[in-house]
């Protein structure tokens, strides 16, 4: 049987348990299901479409190559190796498994596969530094993100089966004042996140709240980085993909609504049988999905008028990261140059260290993001501004001596 945290959620009709899963029961896969739920089995396989957005999609593109001033920014680390935009759900088991971007644990499979968390459950902490390949190894058959990770075997209720994002529940930290339930199953891995250095355990950095300046408050507190640019000596921290400290504060999170509103619409098979889309992707794929997610809301706009609405905003998005990514580039590189020359004065030093770590990752926590801008515009333009006035004040420092 598996274990049930006390903590239960009733929104919308909908019972979200809050569950851990257990390696003494078997885990279904999405096939168990085709033919009891085949609309919702065919949408799920959906998720291997390849198609792609203006400036998103599945489409795996090697962002390195796309983006050579991610070269600089990740010098030292992992993501310099080898960094892909992700593909579908469906593909996230084989992706983490296949990249050449060397492992810490096997926690890297934290939110790739519902066998992990059944083995962490099972057999405690020690699971997430076991090593990567020795893990899948032990674990053949292992499935990718499929129905379990949501509901387990009880298909009539959403649950949180991610250790990580339940401590952040208990501990009071994420609840229903700051999060809509129906977001929580989608919101335990689309996060930012770090891995602790010595048990390599997945932690969500929420101590102090869910912007950019408190996660940063709370990761100069501990001393954490995740590596350090040779080229200058920063701690730096690399942003993961945080979708849900992003959505809130958002138009829509105002607007009462959750992830599946936009990502999960109801759909309808030939039958006439009425039921959510479990392909998880932009609305903006296809006009069908525009008209199932969007237009339930923007009644009186065409498919058209909500491309070319979202698109704008992504634009700007999409624009000012760059201009913000051209000047972070040119800081490190005067920055790694004094450094080279040894002419910088200790308490100057200190400062740019400090610069350059706040700077990137206000940066990249917008680079990162997958609503390509568009889950919050607002954040996402305040947290570029916020890193070009410091990229701006790391200048000035290196302007005396030029």
């Amino acid at each position: 049987m598996f274990k049930k945290i006390e903590k239960v959620f009733i929104a919308s009709g909908l019972l979200l348990a809050l569950s851990a899963c257990s390696q003494d029961k078997e885990i279904k896969t999405a096939e168990d299901y085709k033919d009891t739920y085949p609309g919702v089995f065919a949408t799920y396989k959906a998720n291997a479409d390849m198609s792609e957005t203006k400036f998103g999609g599945s489409v795996q593109v090697d962002y390195l190559e796309a983006h050579p001033n991610l070269r600089e920014f990740y010098d030292g680390y992992v993501f310099a190796k080898q960094y892909d935009r992700a593909r579908g759900h469906t593909y996230a088991l084989e992706d983490a498994i296949n990249t050449e971007r060397p492992k810490p644990g096997a926690s890297c499979l934290a939110c790739k596969s519902a066998d992990f968390v059944a083995a962490l459950e099972k057999d405690g902490i020690d699971v997430n530094s076991m090593d990567f390949d020795q893990f899948v190894k032990d674990h053949p058959g292992m499935q990718t993100i499929s129905c379990y990770d949501c509901h387990m075997d009880d298909i009539g209720t959403v649950q949180v089966t991610r250790e990580h994002f339940r401590k952040q529940i208990d501990e009071g930290r994420v609840n229903s004042n700051n999060a809509k339930v129906d977001s929580l199953s989608c919101a335990q891995c689309h996060v930012e996140y770090y891995l602790d250095p010595e048990t390599k355990e997945v932690i969500l950095p929420y101590k102090y709240g869910f912007e950019t300046d408190d996660m940063l408050k709370y990761y100069d507190e501990i001393d954490f980085n995740d590596w350090e640019h040779p080229a200058t000596g920063t701690g730096l921290l690399k942003a993961q993909h945080p979708e849900f400290e992003t959505f809130m504060g958002s138009v829509h999170d105002a607007a009462g609504l959750s992830c599946i509103d936009c990502h999960m619409p109801i759909v309808e098979d030939e039958k006439g049988n009425k039921f959510k889309s479990h392909h998880w992707t932009s609305p903006l794929k296809s006009k069908e999905t525009i008209k199932n997610s969007c237009l339930s809301c923007h009644a009186g706009k065409s498919e058209d008028d909500m491309i070319a609405w979202v698109e704008e905003v992504q634009q700007g998005v999409y624009d000012r990261t760059n201009e913000v990514s051209d000047k972070l580039k040119k800081f490190i590189d005067l920055f790694a140059s004094h450094v080279e020359k040894g002419d910088l004065s200790k308490e100057d030093k200190d400062k740019l260290h400090e610069i350059h770590r706040h700077a990137q990752f206000k940066w990249d926590f917008v680079w990162v993001e997958n609503g390509e801008g568009f889950h919050n515009s607002n954040k996402a333009h305040k947290n570029l501004d916020e890193a070009e006035a410091l990229v701006d004040q790391g200048m000035e420092i290196l302007s005396k001596y030029e």
